[in-house]
């Protein structure tokens, strides 16, 4: 009767493990988003040489893996993706300008990932930070990071990359001790990230302020020259306009002070008579800079230089310190 008993819990215990084999054997990876995108957004031309952009493939990087398979461990398990880029890891745009970026598992950056080197996912770390130790179901991330050292001189313009994702895992999901599986389920696929980053036109202006000293007379103050150094987006064509500042009476500057006002004005180079403005041909073209003028190469700066007098046909103002601001604006 003993033995009788032990034969039946036997038969029991066997029943069990078949049926968590076969309940389990249903469950795997699979690709459900073959084709994912991923978005930089926009950066100016400037700050794409100087900051890190960051994104990931959305809805996920193309994998899906339930929990219940991912939860336990076994020596074998893997999840491999393996990269290739169409632009070689770099994000590229018409003009063939190139931005590099960087490819990661996780959005700390900890878990780097190369071209043509599998990388798996099926690692405690990465697990951990999915959740999917604890048996929730998760679609695989994949993290991008723009490289600022790559990008000190690009053109405007919309950059793009492909990367075909190649998975294949084997995972046991059955019932695994150490090395030993029972019930495992291998498979692969294939899906296609669509990188972009729009890059927009942008400039840096060095504009020094204009003094012109002091005298106790309007024929006492000399002309003052002064250069305002651009430097533009490569292969941006511009114009360079300056407003008629915050005192200004049917369009002629003036500075302030206590109500009482003094005229002066702005001119286009050294010994030009062309008033520089902000409207029409007021402005100024790149291509007519006094230094370095039509050069679009994105590094170099433009210097335009102008003359700024205080006009002579007018009283004296009482003594005071006489000021205005104006705007210098650059138009693509």
């Amino acid at each position: 009767m003993r033995s009788a008993r032990r034969f039946k819990m036997l038969l029991l215990w066997s029943g069990l493990l078949v049926g968590l084999i076969v309940s389990r054997m249903g469950m795997a990876c699979s690709v459900n988003a073959p084709t994912p995108t991923a978005s930089f957004g926009s950066l100016s031309s400037l700050g794409v040489g100087t900051m890190t952009q960051q994104t990931q493939a959305l809805p996920s990087a193309g994998l899906r893996c339930p929990g219940s398979v991912l939860g336990l461990i076994v020596s074998g398990d893997r999840v491999n993706a393996t990269l290739s880029s169409v632009n070689g890891g770099r994000l590229r745009n018409e003009a063939g300008d190139t931005i590099g970026y960087s490819i990661f598992a996780d959005a700390a950056g900890q878990a780097p990932l190369t071209l043509g080197t599998a990388y798996n996912y099926y690692n405690s770390y990465i697990l951990g930070l999915l959740g999917l130790l604890s048996g929730q179901a998760a679609d695989i991330p994949m993290y991008f990071r723009t490289q600022p050292g790559t990008a000190a001189n690009v053109s405007a313009g919309t950059y793009t990359d492909t990367l075909t994702v190649r998975w294949n895992w084997s995972i046991c999901t059955g019932i695994g001790i150490g090395s030993l599986c029972l019930g495992r389920n291998s498979g692969n696929g294939t899906s296609v990230i669509s990188l972009s980053l729009t890059v927009s036109p942008d400039c840096a202006i060095n504009a020094p302020n204009l003094d012109f000293g002091s005298a106790p007379l309007i024929q006492g103050f000399d002309p003052v020259t002064q250069t305002i150094s651009i430097r533009c987006t490569k292969g941006a064509n511009y114009t360079v306009g300056i407003s008629d500042g915050m005192h200004a009476s049917g369009g002629q500057r003036r500075l302030e002070a206590g109500g009482n006002y003094l005229r002066y004005e702005l001119y286009q180079g050294v010994s030009s008579q062309a008033r520089w403005g902000n409207q029409g041909s007021a402005r100024r073209g790149s291509g007519q800079a006094d230094i370095q003028p039509g050069n679009y190469d994105g590094l170099s700066w433009q210097g335009f230089t102008y003359r700024a007098e205080i006009l002579p046909n007018q009283a004296t103002p009482p003594p005071a310190t006489y000021t205005d601001t104006l705007v210098v604006d650059v138009a693509f």
